[in-house]
């Protein structure tokens, strides 16, 4: 955050590498939001609905009929990102240098709009970003909000949409450990890939090696992922998106057989919030244990602990303080930085929300009212 943060509470933390798509990792919560609907007074949440039943004979029969419902609304993102050239290119005349990366994506209705969900990591810093639909249709296309954090950015295609297929966004809740799931995507610039694994885990995986490796909420899976899938679908076998394939552990750099997709109940939770701008309280957090308690003066190594409060937010006019530590956000338990975003997404814009929290040797329930992130904050 931009206020509320001191020296005090400054902790350096080492994060391992992990091969993430086109390049990219993930890194602190940022949100980024260029515009939002109008305020109607309706908060509408993304769809949440299961597709009907399906019918087969076999599994190669069910993957088929996944994979017809899934694929006509997956696409090709290519976003240009331009760079200045350095002193030296300048003496010798050269000029600007032109990259592209190339990620997938898939289209999907929010509230009656066709929007394209995609990874941050593949559409960030780009000045122009084109999606292009199998039917080989391209749109310019315009990042509506992303959250750098979970890797997740709506993107808004320019021009006529009425025609475009969309996909459903099922329901990670209620995957099962071996499941078949199919990836569909662009590796490698190989288009409309389709790759085929079951759900080899779920729940919060150490994303990266060693003890220090941060953790996630994931779908891990063995379909084959790789560099150009990122961003692109993960469904099940009723052609419902489960996940959105994010990032591989690789010591090589290619599949081994270990990705990881956003599961997409999450998703649905992070759309919401960039759609609509909030629910927000205003803070920042970091994780609690014995030593930054030790190191801070803590009298509880449970919780997180708030390391800045935004001037005027919510949690600003609660009361909550810079080096207060979170242990309940409205009955639920608050473990990491994670389950305080889980737990205030949990509500809508206007509720007022308990934050039980410990303050040197007090323990103390302060009231927070959700608000909506001030326009521009983010920009």
């Amino acid at each position: 955050m931009r206020n509320g943060s001191s020296a005090g509470l400054v902790v350096a933390v080492t994060v391992l590498s992990v091969i993430v798509g086109a390049a990219a990792g993930v890194g602190g919560a940022y949100y980024f939001l260029q515009s939002r609907p109008a305020d109607d007074g309706a908060v509408v949440a993304p769809p949440r609905a299961r597709g009907g039943e399906i019918s087969v004979m076999t599994d190669e029969d069910a993957i088929v009929q996944a994979v017809g419902r899934a694929d006509p609304a997956v696409v090709k993102v290519v976003s240009t990102v331009e760079q200045p050239a350095n002193p030296f290119e300048y003496f010798f005349g050269g000029g600007p240098r032109i990259q592209q990366g190339l990620g997938s994506g898939f289209i999907f209705d929010y509230s009656g709009r066709k929007l394209v969900l995609t990874n941050t990591h593949v559409v960030a810093g780009a000045q122009q970003i084109m999606v292009q639909t199998r039917d080989g249709d391209e749109f310019q296309g315009r990042v509506l909000g992303s959250d750098e954090g979970w890797d997740v950015a709506v993107v808004e295609l320019q021009d006529d949409v009425s025609g475009l297929p969309t996909l459903t966004l099922g329901d990670s809740g209620e995957l099962k450990l071996g499941e078949w799931v199919v990836a569909i995507g662009h590796p490698f610039a190989f288009d409309h890939t389709v790759t085929v694994g079951v759900v080899s885990a779920m729940g919060e995986r150490p994303i990266g090696q060693g003890p220090d490796a941060p953790m996630r909420n994931v779908i891990q899976t063995d379909a084959a992922i790789n560099q150009g899938n990122s961003g692109g679908p993960l469904v099940n076998l009723a052609g419902e998106v489960v996940g959105i394939n994010s990032m591989i552990f690789s010591p090589t750099g290619t599949t081994v057989g270990i990705g990881f997709a956003v599961p997409i109940n999450d998703v649905k939770e992070i759309v919401h919030f960039l759609m609509e701008g909030g629910p927000w309280v205003g803070i920042e957090t970091m994780p609690n244990n014995e030593a930054v308690a030790n190191y801070l003066g803590l009298k509880t190594d449970k919780g997180v602990v708030v390391r800045g409060v935004v001037d005027k937010s919510p949690a600003a006019a609660a009361g909550l303080r810079q080096g207060d530590v979170i242990l309940n956000i409205g009955g639920t338990e608050i473990v990491n930085p994670e389950s305080v975003r889980n737990a205030v997404f949990a509500h809508e814009i206007g509720d007022s929300v308990t934050f039980s929290i410990q303050r040197g040797t007090e323990q103390l329930e302060l009231q927070v009212k959700t608000g909506r992130v001030p326009e521009g904050y983010f920009r």
